[in-house]
């Protein structure tokens, strides 16, 4: 196979002239050219004539070329002239989406936009009779004004030879991988694109949720089920861009997840465009943030247990010992003196008169009060607003071997937000002394939270809620004796440092009693 004679200065067709080489990859070489014809810059890309691919390669472009839908990076040409084989395409200036996602990971809501650009996009060419086979983080651009371009359709899997499978499967799990990558900055269809390669549980890709903390449900559920993860979630797979568009618009139109914005139709018009996606700031990535070595956060203005409770009855207990030594050394003072009546009876303090014998009633044993529902607690702005809610149950069946886990978290929780965890409905405001907890791991950080008012609802915001009891390093079998009963319907089991497991992060409640 001949090198083909393609450098700065070559007209092709007579009216595009090479410019500066911009990247070879598989032998394909791409260019920026202009069109002498209308002015304007172009791009090329160039393979030997003799390459077994070319006649593939240029009869994938001219069908390409056919597609109504704008959102595909258009083939203005395609030829095979002399020795060269040539495609050319129009010039964008935005990036692809390797570049966008080295500051990070995008919002959730531009994450899910631009999800569904691609889906319907490629839904249109399916519809066309035309698939992509090969949707990697190089083919999906980002214009500057926000608008996403799809590269490649039908021309990468001719470089590639990427042709095995269901073309719908193929494209969807393309979608997905897009998906997935803008959620969390990783990959999840192995290395060498650009792109940190995802991390894997259990022999399966991670989820979305798994590897970033605040991804919507939705979203993660619908990248599991374009990527065979789908009994992840007890559904079924989305095998077409088609049904991940349903899947997509569905969330919207319920409400499940704000901002996945409607898209272009059929014939390429602008109805909704995606949020700008270069103009927003990027969230960082939850595994590699920065995070300062001291994390301070604010704490509830009020806080009549846990530690500065303890302080107070420390004090409390001082004074009533010093009371009670000056008591005593006013009683010895009155004996040394011969302290009495003029009638030489001793005169006695009516607070030390020996009261008559009683039987003493021991105080009655510490009992479980019924627990009527177990919630997670992951509130914004730091959490998600849900952490695995449809295992909560199991913190309270009374079966130790059963439990309510958090989400893997790749790096220590309190370096991403002050915690998370489940609060217990008694079902109403009731005398609570203590707990029995059997936790997820060892060493967790832990505090017992119950409503600040004591109202009928359970607090939404983390300062809502009064520290009672804290553990700074809490086992598996943690027994919980309050300093002093408290009055609550809820009572918050809140995780602010999660055991290590396997390299990573997480916790949980196995069995949760609530003594009365």
């Amino acid at each position: 196979m001949s090198e083909p004679a393609v450098g700065p200065g070559r007209v092709l067709a007579g009216r595009y002239r090479v410019e500066d080489l911009l990247d070879e990859d598989a032998g394909v070489r791409s260019w920026r050219a202009v069109d002498a014809v209308l002015s304007r810059p172009v791009l090329v890309q160039t393979l030997p004539a003799d390459d077994p691919r070319a006649a593939d390669v240029t009869d994938a472009a001219r069908a390409a070329a056919q597609v109504r839908d704008s959102r595909f990076l258009q083939v203005l040409d395609v030829d095979i002239e002399d020795d060269t084989a040539y495609v050319v395409r129009e010039w964008m200036s935005g990036r692809d989406l390797t570049v966008l996602l080295a500051g990070g990971p995008l919002s959730p809501d531009q994450a899910g936009a631009l999800a569904r650009q691609v889906a319907e996009a490629l839904a249109a060419a399916h519809r066309d009779g035309l698939t992509h086979l090969l949707l990697r983080p190089g083919s999906v651009l980002i214009t500057p004004d926000g608008g996403v371009k799809v590269a490649g359709l039908a021309t990468e899997a001719a470089v590639y030879g990427a042709t095995a499978g269901d073309p719908g499967v193929i494209d969807a799990a393309g979608v997905g991988s897009v998906l997935y990558a803008a959620l969390t900055g990783r990959w999840p269809d192995g290395g060498g694109q650009g792109l940190p390669e995802a991390p894997t549980i259990d022999g399966r890709v991670a989820s979305p949720r798994q590897v970033r903390h605040g991804v919507p449900r939705l979203l993660d559920e619908i990248a599991d089920r374009t990527l065979g993860n789908a009994t992840r979630h007890h559904s079924t797979p989305l095998r077409s861009p088609a049904e991940v568009v349903d899947a997509l618009t569905s969330g919207a139109s319920t409400g499940r997840v704000n901002g996945l914005l409607g898209g272009f139709d059929d014939t390429g018009t602008d109805s909704d465009r995606p949020p700008a996606l270069l103009d927003s700031p990027a969230i960082p990535l939850v595994s590699t943030a920065a995070v300062p070595s001291a994390r301070l956060r604010d704490e509830p203005t009020s806080r009549p247990a846990g530690r500065l409770g303890r302080i107070v009855g420390v004090l409390a207990g001082a004074l009533l010992l010093v009371a009670a030594t000056l008591v005593g050394l006013d009683l010895l003072l009155s004996a040394v003196d011969g302290g009495g009546d003029e009638d030489g009876t001793q005169a006695v303090p009516t607070s030390s008169v020996t009261p008559s014998p009683t039987t003493a009633q021991p105080a009655p044993e510490p009992t479980p009060l019924a627990i009527s529902a177990a919630v997670d607690f992951d509130p914004p702005p730091d959490g998600s607003g849900d952490e695995n809610p449809e295992d909560t149950q199991l913190a309270v069946d009374g079966d130790p071997e059963t439990a309510w886990v958090t989400q893997n978290y790749f790096d220590p929780l309190e370096d991403q937000k002050p915690g998370v965890g489940l609060y217990l409905d008694l079902g109403a405001a009731l005398p609570v002394v203590g707990l029995n907890l059997t936790l997820v791991g060892d060493d967790s950080g832990l505090e017992i939270r119950i409503p600040t008012d004591g109202g009928t609802q359970a607090p939404e915001s983390l300062d809502d809620w009064t520290v009672v009891a804290e553990f700074d390093s809490a086992g598996s079998e943690l027994p919980v004796i309050l300093d002093s009963p408290v009055t609550a319907r809820y009572v918050l089991v809140w995780f602010t440092r999660l055991p290590p497991q396997d390299g990573d992060f997480r916790g949980g409640v196995a069995e949760a009693e609530v003594l009365g």
